[in-house]
């Protein structure tokens, strides 16, 4: 029988089924050859399907994309870099599971993954197991229970109080507050802004909730006419309606800037308000569309924009930065590796301008932002 006729009798649900679980499949590396003593091996798991995967898919797409322009150039020491991925499904139970299996199977140079409750997963297995980890998690927590982590991403601790501080010296509030879930990066940010100003109203919710008022009703009563937090968007467009809807004149800060306000849904609640928004970043949310990397993104997955191109080029940097670990060391050097993380001091990819690691914590140069006709504009 010819492939046009098995097509022609094959069911469209069928055929679309069969293209999602070949999408998945090629995503968790089952095509790929793992971990020989040739290869320098990146372990991920992340998202791939349900919560969480519109983040970690595009940051698994930009460590894809990394590795394959490596490779096409001869790769690091004449050996290539595989990417191998694992979907967790944003379970932590899932993480442990697919930490496991790739050890076991796998046998990964370094493993990462991306968000706070996958990191507090995997910490605990790369300390037993010595291999080095990268997360992308906002939080520092990890790094006090695993000599074996290293943070990249926005520093919640740090960033927090690079906002605030600014703010303060520019008279942006006379008095602060924060609205924050009860999460480990919005923990690293109160110790942050309390660096810079000690004295703040909280307000603390459980992180999934949607329903602001009464919180926003404390904070107005206590004359707070400027908010900080470090949310998801969910969470923004709530706040953003609820406070437009009780006229609370207050200016808010976020974190970051290309995660606050990145769609049109966002936008159209952040121009309700009648307080100003302010954002810091270590992208310029502006300059990445445009750039080389957003149009080579494209050209390999697909037209993208917003906080698809942030982690995506998050995940590219971060592969581009290993490459620079694994030219002093040999695959499955583990040792050599975490000691190369210790002394990095480069930038990575370049499309982030990173400062190598200090504590374990890769600096980036932050800039505020400010919303404004639409997009963030850089105070």
């Amino acid at each position: 029988m010819k492939k046009k006729e098995m097509k022609k009798n094959i069911p469209y649900f069928v055929l679309g089924g069969i293209v999602i679980i070949l999408l998945i499949l090629s995503f968790a590396g089952i095509f790929d050859s793992g971990g020989d003593e040739e290869t320098y091996t990146i372990g991920v798991v992340t998202s791939l399907s349900g919560n969480g995967a519109n983040l970690g898919v595009p940051w698994v797409q930009g460590m894809q994309l990394a590795a394959k322009e490596i490779n096409e150039e001869g790769g690091v020491n004449g050996k290539m870099i595989n990417v191998v991925v694992e979907d967790d499904k944003f379970s932590p139970a899932e993480t442990t599971k697919a930490t496991q299996f790739l050890i076991a199977t796998k046998n990964p140079d370094v493993l990462t993954t991306l968000f706070e409750v996958a990191t507090e997963a995997m910490g605990p297995i790369s300390a037993n197991e010595k291999i080095p980890m990268l997360t992308t998690s906002f939080s520092r927590e990890v790094l006090g229970i695993n000599p074996y982590a290293f943070k990249i991403n926005f520093d919640a601790l740090y960033g927090c109080e690079q906002t605030v501080s600014y703010a303060k010296e520019n008279n942006l509030y006379t008095k602060l507050g924060v609205l924050m879930s009860q999460v480990g990066y919005n923990q690293d940010c109160i110790k942050g802004v309390k660096k810079a100003d000690s004295e703040v109203v909280e307000e603390w919710y459980t992180f999934g909730e949607k329903d602001f008022r009464t919180q926003l009703l404390k904070l107005r009563e206590a004359g707070v006419d400027g908010i900080i937090t470090v949310g998801i968007d969910f969470e923004y467009i709530a706040m953003f309606d609820q406070i437009a809807q009780m006229g609370y004149n207050t200016s808010f800060f976020c974190a970051t800037a290309s995660e606050c306000i990145f769609n049109e849904g966002l936008k159209s609640a952040a121009r309700e308000m009648e307080g100003e928004v302010y954002g810091i970043d270590f992208f310029n949310p502006n300059e990445l569309p445009i750039s080389d990397f957003a149009n080579d993104y494209e050209v390999e997955y697909g037209e993208a924009n917003g906080i698809v191109l942030t982690y995506s080029a998050i995940g590219y940097d971060q592969t581009y930065m290993l490459k620079d670990i694994f030219e002093n060391c040999e695959p499955k050097d583990t040792e050599c590796i975490y000691l190369g993380m210790k002394e990095y001091s480069g930038s990575g990819g370049e499309i982030i301008q990173a400062n190598g690691f200090e504590d374990r914590v890769l600096g980036y140069n932050y800039d505020i932002y400010k919303f404004d006709n639409d997009s963030w504009v850089q105070e």
